[in-house]
């Protein structure tokens, strides 16, 4: 152990060091895309995290000193402590991850439907590999030549060949993951708002304009794809505590709740949702001081049914109690409000009533819309193209951004074909020797070499692929309730890019292993 510790703080200065480096070079490629990012160390962070480090690996080594502590010479005879300790290796590592996803997740939906993604396509990845090389060895045993004999030797070597495809398989559904959904988010978004919500949206208007909006699209005869009401409030506590110290758990549901937000009223469950948790009141019911919340917000924060919830709407101070959670529904357009409550609240609150509404004009409707600006100065519109625009633009940082990590992700599959290879490579020289002992070329053994490396990579492509398509599939459901149709062809090339990659990178780094000779084999 006090090795272990020696190790560990001689290590931590090059590893801050590094990450400092990489620190710098990703805030300046970003620095285009957000002006004024400046690059200044936080050293007090650096330290806990460096500190949150050593514990992580001090987790990953527990199992080895509590080997260590229990193991004889009877056990080391026997090579009994190693299979004592695998289940406690396993162990230390799941609850070392979990702890580093609850500490850093801002949304526990998402971290568990991505950490959730992560698994099955660990499980597709390895229940592969096994199918793959023992039918392959199985299928193949009574026939020659080289794929039999690939075949043969990543069987012999299981346990190797599955960690490694099974790193090389988790990078690749990381850079899939990331790189795959942000390219169909966009267009996907747009068409899905082109068919249930038109082309223009309100997002503001006053009775009195929403009045005139009406009345403007029946002359033209225009389309109100949508209409609902809603008045801002502000929420300042939970349960009697103010928001601050009932979560200080970061998430993008707190940070909205800091600022005003849009509550609707409506006596029934509005198209576009579905009702999760609780029961929704009825027109003609007693209390008005009930709300429903949006089942997110609720995992956010941490709320329950029969919490407390005080929002400041106008002059006063209002009092509800959370009694549903609802969901969004595909199909009726996607004007949604995170809190809503029945339409009997309204005579009893302050606060300024406003509508949302969505309309599909022609082309020859949007000059005409000067009639409508210049009556109502204060009209908050907005066109399908600008909205599309504006999530591009996010869209283009937000690439922008997973780029850079998209680099360390390559550069850590790469570690992972490295250390693999490197780990095995004692083995690697003894294949290749005997291979060159029964007469065979050094091409026989680039030959196999690749085989091995194309079988690795189909593997590995293959879960990560998958595991791509259900995380996107979960995800487009949950927060955008789309289904998500990915591009086969564009998948297809993934494939081949990801196996070829894959292939090259296997080929060059097993230069080393592939310059044995004969003259070794003897000597060992």
């Amino acid at each position: 152990m006090v090795k272990w510790l020696l190790q560990s703080l001689a290590m931590v200065p090059w590893v801050l060091l590094l990450s400092l480096g990489c620190h710098w070079a990703l805030l300046q490629w970003l620095a285009d895309t957000f002006h004024g990012l400046n690059w200044q160390p936080d050293w007090l962070f650096a330290l806990s995290t460096s500190f949150v480090l050593i514990m992580l690996f001090a987790a990953f080594q527990l199992p080895v000193w509590l080997g260590v502590a229990k193991s004889s010479v009877l056990q080391l005879l026997f090579n009994q402590a190693q299979r004592l300790n695998q289940g406690v290796a396993w162990l230390c590592a799941l609850v070392a991850l979990s702890g580093i996803a609850v500490a850093y997740s801002d949304n526990g939906l998402l971290t568990a439907m991505v950490l959730g993604t992560m698994g099955v396509s660990i499980m597709l990845i390895v229940l592969l590999s096994w199918l793959v090389m023992t039918l392959g060895e199985w299928l193949t045993r009574n026939v020659s030549g080289l794929l039999p004999f690939a075949f043969f030797i990543m069987k012999q070597r299981l346990i190797t060949k599955s960690t490694q495809i099974l790193g090389v398989g988790l990078c690749a559904f990381l850079l899939l993951f990331t790189l795959m959904l942000l390219r169909d988010l966009g267009s996907s978004m747009a068409n899905y708002q082109r068919q249930h919500d038109g082309n223009l949206l309100v997002s503001q208007a006053s009775n009195a304009q929403m009045q005139d909006i009406v009345h403007w699209a029946d002359n033209r005869g225009i389309s109100i794809r949508q209409n609902k009401p809603f008045m801002y409030g502000k929420l300042i506590s939970i349960n009697g505590q103010s928001l601050a110290d009932f979560s200080q758990k970061p998430s993008d549901s707190l940070a909205t709740l800091q600022r005003e937000i849009r509550l609707h009223w409506s006596d029934e469950i509005p198209a576009n949702n579905e009702l999760l948790q609780g029961q929704w009141w009825t027109a003609n019911a007693q209390s008005w001081q009930q709300i429903s919340v949006e089942q997110e917000v609720l995992t956010d924060l941490g709320l329950e049914i029969g919490d407390r919830m005080t929002f400041a709407i106008g002059e006063h101070y209002t009092e509800f109690d959370i009694v549903a959670s609802h969901g969004y529904k595909p199909g009726a357009g996607s004007i949604t409000f995170w809190v809503q409550m029945p339409t009997s609240a309204v005579a009893h609150l302050s606060g300024v009533a406003y509508s949302m509404a969505s309309l599909e004009l022609q082309d020859n409707d949007f000059p005409v819309l000067s009639q409508l600006w210049q009556k109502h100065p204060s009209l908050r519109m907005v066109s399908l193209q600008e909205m599309t625009q504006r999530f591009d633009n996010m869209l283009n940082m937000v690439t922008q951004v997973v780029s850079g990590f998209s680099l360390f992700i390559v550069l850590l599959a790469a570690i992972v074909i490295l250390s693999s290879i490197q780990a095995g490579e004692r083995q690697d020289r003894k294949k290749n020797s005997i291979i060159l002992s029964f007469g065979f070329s050094r091409k026989t053994c680039l030959q196999l070499t690749f085989l091995e490396w194309l079988i690795t990579g189909i593997i590995a492509a293959s879960g990560a692929i998958f595991g791509t398509w259900l995380a996107g599939w979960l995800i487009y459901q949950s927060q955008f309730s789309m289904t998500w149709q990915p591009d086969f062809l564009w998948l297809g090339l993934t494939l081949l890019i990801i196996t070829g990659s894959v292939v090259v990178v296997g080929l060059l780094a097993s230069k080393h292993s592939l310059s044995s000779s004969v003259r070794e084999l003897m000597t060992d």
